[in-house]
């Protein structure tokens, strides 16, 4: 079966469990106003409060790793979440520090938010984070830059692929890409006030599971790597939580596959490809396949 990524010790496709534990923190970001609505902000909190531990649970039960991605000011409002999820060996990554986008920063307060979340996720948790992923999964035109600079060695944000990649030709900056199908809110995000359009009415699990399983399909066929990004206010809720086990399950029972943090699977894609190979859009990276050159145009920005 081809591969687009030559995964080490006939690994097929990686599997990635992601959660951003965002509590209340991405309710205000979407409207600053639900800092004043109490029942607004508690959709929120269920994540910490009771998603997080029915997830902990769900994964021992398997015996599965995942990465939890953690805004700092959740992580202080919220420190027995941290606790527990480093408690049972997971990985801790920076979600921002309030859920703010950075595309509506300038500089200075993009790199505020970005190494106070640091320290605050390093201090709560004895992790040195490696990773990141944007709150909104925006950047601005400063962010790569800014996550160089800071010694981060990869971010989950981009959208332009379905392998990671360099950015730049040092190989010290990953992308490893996500999309919109494999997210939980647009599926399950429902707010009477503000109003959003996140997926309302809600999914159906059936159509959930459907969903993710044929994607996980396609892409393990690909030999790619499937990154799944979870929220725990909206998949910890009870029968949802049966929904993941139904996929995990699924996923099991294919060979060639592996549950990774998202640390793991850029270490694992470091080790079969260099990054003169690994440019964006290199069909079979490792194969040298020559990856198409894109033009820049005024006011047009790309990634990197």
């Amino acid at each position: 079966m081809d591969r687009r990524i030559p995964w080490p010790d006939g690994l097929q496709c990686p599997v990635v469990l992601c959660f951003h534990v965002d509590a209340e923190s991405l309710l205000i970001s979407v409207d600053p106003e639900n800092a004043n609505r109490p029942i607004t902000q508690s959709q929120g909190t269920y994540g910490p409060r009771l998603g997080v531990p029915r997830i902990l649970k769900l994964l021992r039960k398997y015996d599965l790793k995942a990465s939890f991605y953690i805004p700092g000011i959740t992580a202080e409002r919220h420190p027995y979440t941290v606790d527990a999820i480093v408690a049972d060996g997971h990985e801790i990554g920076v979600h921002g520090y309030t859920h703010d986008r950075p595309d509506s920063f300038d500089i200075e307060r993009e790199e505020s938010e970005l190494t106070q979340a640091r320290e605050v996720l390093e201090r709560l948790s004895g992790q040195v984070p490696r990773g990141y992923i944007s709150p909104a999964w925006e950047y601005s035109t400063n962010t790569v830059s800014l996550l160089r600079k800071h010694g981060f060695d990869f971010a989950c944000d981009a959208m332009d692929e379905d392998v990671p990649y360099y950015l730049g030709d040092d190989g010290k900056f990953l992308e490893l890409p996500i999309n919109w199908t494999l997210d939980d809110a647009p599926l399950y995000w429902f707010s009477l006030l503000p109003p959003l359009s996140y997926g309302a009415p809600y999914a159906e699990p059936s159509r959930v599971l459907e969903l993710w399983t044929s994607e996980f399909e396609a892409l393990y066929d690909d030999g790619a790597y499937f990154h799944l990004t979870m929220h725990p206010f909206l998949t910890g809720r009870g029968a949802r939580m049966k929904t993941l086990e139904l996929l995990i399950q699924f996923i099991m029972q294919r060979r060639g596959i592996r549950f990774c943090t998202t640390a793991e699977v850029a270490d694992l894609y470091r080790s079969v490809v260099t990054p003169e190979q690994g440019r964006p859009g290199a069909w079979f990276p490792a194969q040298g396949d020559v990856a198409p050159k894109v033009n820049r145009i005024d006011n047009v920005p790309l990634l990197g």
